[in-house]
């Protein structure tokens, strides 16, 4: 990705302060340099959510976070995965009717509220079960009815069931084949 420097607001300096850190050991100079390097990747974010087009950024959840509707709907889903949500709760968070606040999702974010709330949640689970965590209580946080319903979905979207998944995955500390 191309992106113009001069172009996002307060790039440049905050490039100039980071690259003025690494250039010397300094006391706090690790911690320095990782704070600028997450106001640099805040500042191209925020560049890229305001100017999509120009980022080249195509459907997607950056493109869905970049349209204000679907970004209050999303922020809303993201903050609180385990909600009852429905196409009409999330129209509503969008304040958009569902038909169309549902084609518009699907243009811009390329998949169905349903089908990105269903990604979503696997997203956390899948984290969750790398901590440890029991699938029963990942699936009342995630608003599954039963781990059963939660197990079930699993298996669709990733093709293993949890257990199966997590034995599936390298052993910390060893690299992946």
């Amino acid at each position: 990705m191309l992106l113009p420097s001069r172009r996002v607001q307060g790039l440049e300096q905050a490039l100039a302060l980071l690259f003025a850190e690494t250039d010397r050991v300094r006391c706090g100079h690790r911690l320095l340099a990782d704070r600028l390097f997450e106001v640099v990747l805040l500042q191209l974010l925020r560049w890229l959510l305001d100017q999509p087009d120009e980022g080249g950024i195509s459907a997607g959840l950056l493109a869905g976070l970049s349209d204000p509707k679907l970004a209050r709907a999303l922020v809303a889903v993201h903050e609180d995965p385990g909600r009852a949500w429905s196409l009409e709760r999330m129209a509503a968070e969008a304040g958009m009717s569902r038909s169309a606040f549902a084609a518009r999702f699907r243009a811009v974010v390329g998949e169905t509220p349903a089908e990105h709330l269903s990604n979503w949640r696997l997203t956390i689970a899948q984290a969750q079960l790398r901590q440890g965590r029991s699938i029963k209580a990942i699936a009342t946080e995630l608003g599954y009815a039963n781990p059963s319903a939660l197990s079930r979905v699993f298996a669709q979207r990733v093709g293993t069931s949890p257990r199966g998944w997590l034995r599936s995955l390298p052993e910390p500390g060893t690299a992946s084949p």
